[in-house]
């Protein structure tokens, strides 16, 4: 059986996400990618697939083109009237019983929008007769979006996911695990790598890479004696190499020249509680200390919102910038830098 899946993710990072998919899905096809949308096409069914990597997974039940000079509503009664819905393989997927309930979620280009509900009852009964599953007026088990793209498609979505943390779910200043992944994948992260978060916080990046990553070691290190120790409780009896301290990034003396094989991070950003501190010279000294510890070819990935200041002290660094990302945090814009350590 051939599946038709949409997986969405943070806008910014196309070719390494479906560098990560092709590595992931043997039999992969890509059917469209859109920004922050791929479409493809896979005999695996996704139950007990980790595609960390995503906000959200869905099994794609139609898709069609769309006028966007209409309105929502007139782009779903055409959908209705001419749209093929394949149910095929919804079962291999989700745990659909008797008596569960669904609702489906209208999107114009990626907004939650209001409509006529009268408009997609063919949709809503076709559903009922084919899964056996009630409309749910109040509360519902599933949700199922029906999305109009400005790239001009239209699609009905079976979303599959229900587990993913948001940024409500997390405490302030922590990173959504999806963005800790694509960024450990970014690193290139092997069995072998000595990694270092030196700006660890919460712990979003290392928690990450020790539950989906092979390494050889994990240093997590920060200032804040509270987040340490929390840290510390949290991971106290692990056997994963997973190492804890409280340090300061700018003096990691305690650690030999070319020690790392990896440094992954979300250093200081300046931008919400500004303080009137040089930041230039602070990463300055930041990216000398990198320098210093990580080995000749070892890659450097920083998340980065204050990228004037950042991008100043990168052009009196020995690294060489292979890559740049530029996504949104928690509607910050920011960038993701990979960073080759080359020789003076």
């Amino acid at each position: 059986m051939i599946y038709t899946y949409a997986s969405s993710y943070i806008s910014g990072f196309k070719e390494t996400v479906e560098t990560i998919l092709k590595k992931q899905i043997p039999d992969l096809i890509i059917i469209k990618h859109l920004d922050g949308l791929v479409i493809y096409k896979t005999q695996l069914p996704l139950l007990n697939q980790q595609l960390s990597c995503m906000n959200n997974t869905y099994q794609v039940l139609s898709i069609d083109k769309t006028n966007l000079n209409t309105t929502y509503a007139a782009a779903v009664k055409e959908f209705v009237k001419k749209s093929h819905i394949d149910f095929a393989g919804i079962a291999n997927n989700i745990d659909i019983t008797h008596n569960k309930s669904f609702k489906i979620l209208p999107f114009d280009c990626n907004k939650p929008t209001s409509m006529n509900f009268d408009i997609i009852k063919p949709i809503e009964q076709q559903i009922h007769n084919k899964l056996k599953l009630n409309i749910g007026l109040k509360k519902h088990d599933f949700d199922i979006v029906l999305l109009r793209r400005s790239e001009g498609l239209i699609l009905l979505l079976f979303k599959l996911t229900y587990n993913r943390i948001t940024e409500k779910d997390l405490p302030k200043g922590a990173l959504r695990p999806e963005l800790c992944n694509i960024m450990s994948w970014i690193s290139e992260i092997k069995p072998t790598d000595i990694i270092l978060d030196p700006f660890c916080g919460h712990g979003s990046i290392p928690k990450e890479i020790v539950k989906h990553f092979r390494y050889n070691m994990l240093f997590a290190s920060d200032t804040n004696t509270n987040l340490i120790d929390t840290l510390k409780n949290e991971f106290k009896k692990n056997k994963k190499n997973f190492f804890i301290k409280q340090r300061d990034a700018l003096n990691l003396e305690y650690f030999e020249n070319e020690f790392f094989d990896k440094i992954i991070t979300d250093p200081p950003w300046n931008i919400y509680n500004y303080k009137t501190e040089n930041f230039v010279l602070f990463y300055t000294k930041m990216l000398q200390e990198f320098y210093r510890i990580l080995k000749f070819g070892g890659i450097c990935t920083i998340l980065m919102g204050n990228t004037k200041d950042f991008e100043k002290s990168l052009e009196n660094s020995y690294f060489k910038l292979q890559e740049k990302h530029n996504i949104l945090v928690n509607g910050k814009k920011a960038n993701v830098y990979k960073l080759i350590k080359q020789h003076k």
